[in-house]
């Protein structure tokens, strides 16, 4: 009885993050299928290893603290074989980076950071589906969506993730000698 419960379990997770494109942490599963997260975690991996093999076209990937399935990429290769270049401006990519490095922010602290207007910018990643505009406390704030990390290779994320870090540690030490 224990092993049915135990693979109804593991296909409701399977199904959940299937029906979530933008993928779904431990905690959300957890609590909207009702089962512990030591448990939730130990079929993540269950469920992790059995994509891996050959047989299956798609993986399950962790992408900062959300689940999600893909497609493995030397199948995406063969499905797409000339995928979709997006050409950035260098002034797009400016508006990206200090997205990412700063995170969610106001069209005016880019803008400061910039020195110049990022109106434009900001409205033409937001049409890629780079940047999205959210509110917080009335105001408008816009975020890197998760089509930009996932037009980004992994080695990348994880450089400018090291290079954030590294900037965040010179600004601590900086202001700890001050």
């Amino acid at each position: 009885m224990e092993n049915k419960k135990i693979d109804v379990e593991i296909r409701m997770i399977e199904a959940y993050i299937f029906s979530k494109t933008d993928g779904v942490s431990l905690q959300e599963i957890s609590r909207r299928l009702k089962i512990k997260k030591e448990d939730v975690k130990q079929y993540l991996t269950e469920i992790e290893l059995h994509y891996i093999q050959d047989q299956h076209g798609v993986e399950l990937v962790k992408n900062g603290n959300k689940y999600r399935f893909e497609i493995k990429p030397e199948i995406k290769s063969m499905i797409f074989p000339n995928p979709r270049k997006l050409e950035l401006t260098e002034t797009q990519f400016d508006v990206l980076t200090i997205l990412f490095m700063n995170g969610e922010s106001r069209l005016i602290e880019i803008e400061n950071i910039r020195g110049k207007n990022s109106y434009y910018q900001i409205k033409k990643l937001t049409e890629y589906g780079l940047v999205k505009k959210i509110k917080r406390k009335k105001q408008p704030y816009y975020m890197l969506t998760e089509k930009f990390y996932d037009l980004l290779p992994d080695k990348t994320i994880k450089k400018l993730e090291d290079m954030k870090k590294s900037e965040f540690a010179k600004g601590t030490s900086d202001n700890v000698s001050k």
